[in-house]
């Protein structure tokens, strides 16, 4: 493929944010770290027969605060920690174009590499792009056409990313 693509976004505090939420959702439905969540969810159903037939909570009161955490206090911790990141560098907005190719995804401040890329993740609302350091997100609008997108997540596919 020698065309080269081009991708436009803006980035800022909450499309960091956005592309961190998308990959950690993802992340919780298609790896292995869900059933840490479904172990914690049985402990709650041992406490709940502990406290009605031995009137002890405290496995009860373990597993429930488990679950909370595990399903609602990740997120809200890490979102936490980008913004407070964020806030204290005083990161504005910027205007950032990506142009990928047969070798990677080349800006301005950054160069990709294929080899670089652990995996591409194809979503409804966008591509998200994992490597080693981070995850970045391109919305569907961020190409020029759809065409663009297709193209795009072809060379994706070609690499062996998605």
């Amino acid at each position: 493929m020698s065309k080269e693509i081009e991708i436009h976004y803006t980035f800022t505090k909450e499309s960091v944010l956005q592309a961190s939420k998308l990959y950690y959702d993802y992340d919780m439905k298609n790896s292995s770290k869900r059933y840490i969540g479904w172990f914690f969810v049985a402990l709650v159903q041992f406490g709940i027969v502990g406290a009605l037939k031995h009137d002890s909570f405290g496995l009860l009161y373990i597993s429930t605060f488990l679950v909370a955490y595990w399903y609602y206090g990740r997120w809200y911790l890490r979102a936490r920690m980008i913004q407070r990141y964020y806030d204290s560098k005083g990161i504005q907005s910027a205007q950032v174009k990506f142009v990928a190719n047969d070798e990677g995804l080349y800006s301005d401040a950054k160069t990709i590499l294929w080899d670089d890329v652990l995996k591409v993740i194809e979503l409804q609302n966008g591509i998200l792009i994992q490597t080693q350091e981070e995850a970045l997100f391109f919305d569907n609008e961020a190409f020029n056409s759809s065409k663009q997108r297709s193209l795009f997540v072809k060379l994706a596919k070609e690499k062996g990313k998605i």
